[in-house]
């Protein structure tokens, strides 16, 4: 192969866009990475503790316990988000009549934003007026009305539904666009032979979307790690500390208890496990040579 080489006029160009992710996207994660080193509340001059702050992390429960939930998130985000729009992308694979409106109608909320959503559930979720315990009551199922939100035992599963029916939809565009890049010929050749829809799922549609569902896993995974913005407007962490996740924990460090290099080591920290997350995984599911 040879060397991708770039002219002078091209650098020029791509020279306001190296500017801007360098200021808004580097030069924020230096300084993180630089203050995380630092005893610091805002507004004294910082100190140097070196690796304090992260030898105290690693004995921290109320982070350990934020990532716990952040993995279980993680894993029913895998489960529920990208294996519900697996299997209707692979439903909608062959066009049918009404399948567009139907495929718009799982992508309308991934428009809407998250805070109201959030705040849609959280009505829903309302012990006297919501929805959800009004529909339990209609149908004889009254003893299971509880305050979902306010329920330490329900709290974090039940803010976790609210994303994976929140972007359901995005990742149902995204896996249903490859298996539509798969050539017709595959099918055809599997409908020759008598093969079922199973081994024609397993066998030709996962195989050959399979770098898409990688990164269809990624991205769920980096998601729940990294998440904020449901648990902040819907529980702020709480009953208790029954929701608290690592991006939940580490506004209060900063913004509320004034730990700015504490609260710094922990969005490093946060990088670091969504890292090592995609990493692994991608080691994992990658191909084996013969």
């Amino acid at each position: 192969m040879g060397t991708l080489r770039f002219s002078p006029a091209v650098l020029l160009l791509m020279a306001p866009a190296f500017a801007l992710y360098g200021l808004f996207f580097i030069l924020p994660f230096v300084r993180t990475v630089y203050y995380s080193f630092f005893d610091w509340n805002g507004f004294s001059d910082p100190a140097f503790v070196g690796p304090a702050n992260y030898a105290e992390l690693i004995g921290d429960e109320l982070f350990l316990r934020g990532v716990a939930r952040a993995a279980l998130w993680a894993a029913l985000a895998v489960l529920l988000k990208v294996g519900s729009a697996l299997v209707l992308a692979a439903m909608l694979r062959v066009p049918i009549a009404g399948s567009r409106i139907f495929t718009t109608a799982f992508f309308v909320p991934v428009v809407i934003s998250s805070a109201a959503i959030s705040l849609m559930f959280t009505l829903i979720y309302d012990l006297d007026a919501g929805l959800l315990n009004a529909l339990l009551r209609a149908v004889g199922l009254a003893s299971w009305t509880r305050s979902w939100l306010g329920d330490e035992a329900t709290a974090l599963l039940a803010v976790i539904a609210v994303p994976v029916w929140h972007t359901i939809g995005y990742f149902l565009v995204i896996l249903l666009a490859a298996m539509q890049g798969v050539p017709k010929e595959l099918y055809e050749s599997a409908a020759l032979d008598g093969a079922g829809r199973w081994i024609v799922f397993s066998r030709i549609t996962v195989p050959m979307i399979w770098t898409t569902l990688q990164v269809c896993v990624v991205l769920a995974i980096t998601a729940a790690f990294k998440s904020f913005d449901y648990v902040f407007v819907m529980t702020r962490g709480g009953p208790g500390t029954s929701t608290q996740v690592p991006a939940t924990y580490m506004y209060e460090t900063i913004f509320i208890g004034l730990k700015f290099g504490y609260g710094t080591a922990i969005a490093i920290a946060i990088f670091l496990i969504g890292l090592v997350s995609t990493v692994v995984f991608r080691r994992l599911t990658r191909p084996r040579s013969l």
